[in-house]
């Protein structure tokens, strides 16, 4: 029976593009008994300040004791990690946006789970979800493997595929355009069909994008049937709405991505819906994940390039990948500065109406560089310090907010007695300078205790085709919704 169950590890791992033989390496690193972290600060992600730590116990990939004092530490633990007084302990981050797939060959998105995976567990990232995926199968094999414990990556929360037009990714500008993945003729059905389907497999949460306001309806209903959370990206290609950020609102939508206007800068006249459309998030309580660093990312690397860029992160893809990139050069600019500029404007009023609650952090970085999520996710912490929010706010967008924007607050997102042991131990005091999260000395996922610089390492040259002749795997491959009558 064991045998069997390698055998069909083995064929996932060849089939998703990985090597069978270091998955099954990586499920050994596992530890028995309880571990001591004792020494250094705590930020739980409850309070607004950190304390001293006396003694933090793991035992079973759960937090069995907290602030343990000294006496209480006479038993034999398995592993004591003493930190010392410059460090502080943060609760494993969280990115509601991560996307995994890649454009690496021009020829539309593609996922890579396996190492990008292992770069955000790296960065402190113990938990994502993906925001819409192409190959979705690719996601949820990867899921399966991690929680089996045969294979390292952070929690992945799974969205499955596109909820609406964008199933087709830039064939389409706007929902009534034509996609095979998301017919325009689709029926209520279909589409409760459709939600169905993938919350059988697991999907917690799913991304709207390019429906229409009468499928946007119907999808919000369905996951909310089926106990899942719903996420929005509401403007199309055209700088209108698919489905007005009002209207989402009263729909019952859960979170709502990028934009709460369409407005192109504080001038524009659709400018002056930002304080209703604030209200409406708070008195529905509805999430919100800014997307800054990607929006205004290449200004803000302009402009901050040092801080913003501290790492070369090209190394992550394979040689030809890395020459492929070089090629294409740098894009355009997502945003220009005065629309920017009334994103921060958005942001900073929901955050000084009392929204503090409702902040997340998502990355949003479909990869056209040579730059990743894993680490920009250290970048929208910085851009969020940059547009006006405290460390400490933005610590919380990153660890209790995002927990309970997906329904997981009782298990994740602080670090209280009873909660899966999901922690970073970082050198220095993000609540001083949030630049400290990415100077992380180890990374505690499900108990199990990482070294950072060995899970990198694991994951150089690995990113992108080796040569010309793996282009197939990276080329997108649009799937009809219905199948073809015979």
């Amino acid at each position: 029976m064991q045998h069997a169950i390698r055998l069909v590890i083995y064929a996932i791992a060849l089939l998703i593009g990985f090597s069978p033989l270091a998955t099954l390496a990586q499920a050994t690193e596992t530890e028995t008994g309880p571990v001591l972290i004792r020494g250094g600060w705590l930020f739980d992600g409850v309070s607004n300040t950190r304390r001293r730590n006396s003694g933090i116990v793991i035992q079973d990939g759960k937090i069995v004791g907290l602030d343990v004092s000294a006496e209480q530490q006479n038993i034999s633990y398995a592993r004591v990690i003493e930190l010392s007084e410059s460090e502080t302990i943060l609760p494993g981050l969280i990115d509601l946006h991560a996307h995994y797939n890649l454009d690496l060959v021009d020829n539309g998105r593609v996922e890579e789970v396996v190492h990008n995976g292992i770069i955000f567990l790296a960065n402190g990232v113990t938990s994502t979800w993906s925001a819409g995926e192409f190959y979705p199968e690719r996601v949820i094999a990867q899921r399966d493997l991690i929680e089996a414990g045969d294979a390292i990556g952070p929690r992945l929360f799974v969205s499955g595929p596109y909820f609406g037009a964008f199933r087709c990714e830039y064939q389409v500008k706007v929902a009534s355009d034509e996609c095979i993945a998301w017919p325009n003729d689709i029926s209520e059905n279909e589409i409760r069909n459709e939600v169905d389907k993938w919350a059988q497999q697991g999907v917690v949460s799913i991304k709207i994008k390019q429906a229409t306001p009468s499928e946007a309806k119907i999808l919000i209903e369905q996951a909310h049937k089926n106990g899942m959370t719903t996420a929005g990206h509401l403007g199309n290609y055209d700088v209108e709405y698919d489905v007005s950020t009002r209207d989402a609102i009263m729909m019952g939508i859960d979170r709502i991505e990028h934009q709460l206007t369409l407005a192109l800068g504080t001038d524009d006249p659709r400018s002056a819906e930002t304080d209703e459309m604030v209200n409406l998030m708070i008195k529905h309580q509805v999430y919100y994940g800014a997307n800054l660093q990607m929006y205004g990312g290449i200004n803000l690397r302009r402009d901050h390039l040092a801080e913003m860029v501290w790492t070369d992160e090209a190394k992550y893809f394979t040689p030809y990948a890395q020459s492929l990139l070089e090629q294409r050069g740098p894009p355009e600019p997502e945003s220009d500065e005065k629309e920017f500029a009334q994103r921060i404007v958005e942001l900073m009023s929901l955050y000084k109406e009392g929204g503090e609650n409702l902040l997340v952090i998502g990355t949003d970085e479909p990869v056209y560089t040579n730059l990743l999520p894993g680490f920009a996710y250290h970048r929208e912490l910085l851009a969020m310090t940059y547009a006006g929010l405290s460390p400490v706010a933005v610590l919380k967008a990153a660890t209790i907010n995002g927990a309970s924007a997906l329904g997981v607050s009782d298990k994740l997102g602080s670090i209280e007695s009873g909660k899966l042991a999901d922690l970073i131990v970082v050198r220095g005091n993000p609540l001083d300078d949030i630049k400290a999260t990415r100077d992380i000395r180890l990374v505690v996922k499900d108990g199990v205790v990482h070294d950072p610089k060995t899970l990198l390492l694991s994951a150089q040259g690995k990113i992108g085709p080796a040569g010309p002749g793996e282009h197939e795997d990276w080329e997108l491959n649009i799937q009809p919704l219905r199948a073809k009558a015979r």
